[in-house]
């Protein structure tokens, strides 16, 4: 970069803003020049590296990076908005959404509870009232002369049977008008028993007899002594009620001689109609928490106030039996609970259904309440989070206002009463940086141009290499004529050394390269030593196209012999060995020299392991710093220098190097290096 280019970043180096004490200067020497300042904690301003580069021709919308930036604000603003929203919506959303399907399963299992205890209580009343019904079957057992008018026909010998006959219908018309519900009383006298008698109040069907009856088989053989049977039509008066045929169902006892009750003398069948059934029934249903209704063991219908889906008889058909609780069922594809108990000796069951959308309809207002609830609220975290993503956002604006001066080199900015919080914090930051910013880059600046004059006048009272160079082919020239062959091979070794110093292609060389140097470099000090030492030098033959940065082993090596081989007195041994290991590059100089005292060796080995490492020009040890130097600048941790040395017992030096193979990885490597 030209003396008089000015240092500022991200703008044209030609413009440098006036400040105190410094004239505003515009080189013409500098043209489109991008002078990039890269500071390091710790390391400013020895450390300053400056890198320049041809300056991209802004192109069409580039200079709207801020309005991409304001863009992005805007879109985080929106951001924050949605997301105040989704943190308030959602979970009043869950919750509310979470409440309403507690709130209807609690009342689901409410209403099937209910409905659960209405058909047990259901039950209990039907059994309670065929217990009264079985009690009402025990009549004949009441009066001791009728029972034996039934059992055997003569209570006295002066009635004739016509009238035994009337005494006892009038007494089953008494017994009838007792109880509404009773449609028929008949008496079949049992088989084998005497004259064969039947007494009925009913008009009986011609030729009945007791064997036809459908009760008769199971209940003659069992030691029970009442049998039920469930709806049938009556024997006696084939009547017709709204139009269907009447359905009744019986009880019937088995009556024993009055002289010995371990005697079956016939049997007393009494048919009852449902009326007094259909009034239990009528009473739960007039509740409307469900529909009731009775089915037989058979899967008929006993009773039911309304007609009864054939879809719901099968699904309660495929029900389990044993289940007490409510069960669930799909009836025309909608939820419906159904509840199921058993009544007694008639083999009854009372079932109760009621679809989960009545349940559902009962708590509606509660739904909609919800929802009335749950959008006002939505509408009141709109605005609340509005409000709060502007308050947030508004320093964030002028802040961008603050980024755009920057750019536009305008470092005098100023913030009244930034927000106490993380964002003033950055804005106070960002505003001592751009103060500081301005500082340095006038410092660097009046450094720069010192830095160059500087280095101008090192240059002219440097020697040239090429002068020495071909001073040194003349000499051997002159010792060609002159046939000392000793010399010619000392100047020609030192020649490659210097050709090598001043071949161009960078900072880095292969190992080949390298070894070519250390053979032409051990062949000088061999020579300048008679031979005093034992020189050994090894690199994997894999690694000889490896690239490192070029001479750092020989300062090493040069190091090896100034200050551990040559003041030692007997023949001395310098090994060196470049090898492959775990991935890296591993450099072994070590020698059996005088070593290196315990304090010098600590002061050596802190000045390797400070953080920050400048090339040394002055006191011992200079090689050593400045390869350590150079290690750190171009690779930086985890490779590095080691040192292991005592007095009296030589040193070793260790050098750890990443593996390089390829072009490109140089240029990595040098890239970062001169960017510092």
């Amino acid at each position: 970069m030209p003396p008089s280019c000015a240092i500022r970043p991200g703008r044209a180096p030609g413009s440098v803003r006036r400040s105190k004490g410094l004239r505003r200067r515009r080189p013409t020497t500098c043209c489109r020049t991008d002078c990039w300042l890269l500071l390091r904690f710790g390391r400013f301003p020895g450390n300053i590296l400056l890198n320049t580069e041809p300056a991209a021709t802004p192109q069409p919308g580039e200079d709207g990076r801020t309005g991409s930036a304001l863009k992005r604000i805007l879109a985080f603003k929106q951001k924050l908005v949605l997301t105040y929203v989704i943190f308030i919506v959602l979970p009043m959303s869950v919750l509310g959404l979470g409440a309403y399907r507690l709130y209807s399963q609690a009342m689901e299992q409410k209403v099937s509870d209910f409905v659960q205890q209405v058909a047990v209580s259901t039950s209990s009343n039907i059994e309670m009232y065929i217990r009264e019904l079985e009690q009402f079957t025990l009549m004949p057992y009441y009066n001791r002369e009728l029972q034996d008018m039934l059992t055997s026909g003569a209570a006295a010998e002066e009635l004739s049977d016509a009238d035994i006959k009337q005494t006892l219908e009038q007494n089953f018309s008494f017994w009838q008008s007792q109880r509404g519900s009773i449609e028929n009383i008949t008496y079949f006298s049992k088989p084998g028993e005497g004259t064969r008698r039947i007494y009925s109040l009913g008009y009986l069907l011609p030729g009945l007899a007791v064997e036809q009856m459908p009760w008769y088989a199971a209940f003659n053989d069992s030691d029970a002594l009442v049998a039920a049977l469930s709806l049938h039509r009556p024997e006696a008066n084939q009547l017709v009620q709204d139009g269907e045929p009447l359905q009744v169902f019986s009880l019937v006892r088995k009556i024993y001689y009055s002289s010995t009750l371990l005697r079956t003398a016939g049997y007393f069948q009494v048919d009852f109609t449902l009326e007094d059934i259909e009034r239990i029934m009528s009473r739960v249903n007039k509740e409307k928490n469900g529909s009731f209704f009775v089915i037989d063991q058979d899967g008929q219908i006993v009773y039911a106030d309304d007609p009864v889906k054939p879809e719901l008889l099968s699904s309660v058909a495929g029900l389990d039996a044993d289940s007490s609780g409510p069960q669930t069922i799909s009836l025309d594809n909608k939820k419906t609970i159904v509840v199921q108990h058993p009544v007694g000796k008639m083999g009854w069951t009372v079932i109760g259904y009621v679809p989960v959308s009545r349940i559902v309809s009962g708590i509606a207002s509660v739904r909609n309440s919800m929802l009335l609830i749950g959008t006002v609220c939505i509408a009141i975290a709109l605005v609340v989070s509005a409000g709060i993503s502007y308050r947030m956002t508004k320093p964030i604006y002028r802040l961008i206002s603050l980024i755009k001066r920057v750019e536009r080199e305008d470092f005098e900015i100023e913030y009244d009463n930034p927000p106490r919080n993380e964002l003033g914090q950055l804005i106070r930051s960002f505003i001592r940086m751009s103060r500081r910013l301005d500082e340095t880059i006038r410092h660097l600046y009046q450094a720069e141009i010192i830095r160059k004059e500087s280095e101008l006048q090192a240059l002219k009272s440097q020697i040239n290499p090429h002068f020495l160079f071909n001073t040194l082919e003349t000499i051997k020239m002159r010792a060609e004529l002159d046939e000392a062959d000793g010399t010619v091979d000392m100047i020609t070794a030192l020649g490659k050394l210097v050709r090598s110093s001043l071949r161009p292609g960078g900072d880095f060389i292969t190992l080949q390269d390298e070894k070519s140097y250390l053979i032409n470099y051990f062949f000088i000090q061999e020579n300048r030593y008679g031979g005093r030492f034992d020189i050994a030098l090894h690199v994997e033959e894999a690694l000889l196209t490896g690239y490192i940065p070029k001479l750092l082993v020989q300062p090493l090596v040069e190091n090896a012999f100034y200050h551990g081989l040559e003041m030692k007195p007997g023949k001395g041994k310098l090994n060196v060995s470049i090898t492959a290991e775990s991935g890296a590059v591993k450099v072994l100089v070590a020698d059996d020299g005088l070593g290196i005292t315990a304090d010098r060796l600590m002061e050596l080995r802190r000045r390797i392991g400070a953080e920050i490492l400048k090339p040394q020009h002055d006191g011992g040890s200079i090689g050593l710093v400045n390869v350590a130097a150079r290690i750190q600048l171009y690779f930086g941790p985890p490779y590095s220098m080691r040192i292991d040395s005592r007095p009296g017992g030589g040193t070793e030096v260790v050098l750890l190097l990443p593996l390089i193979v390829s072009e490109s990885e140089v240029e990595r490597y040098v890239s970062g290096y001169h960017r510092g």
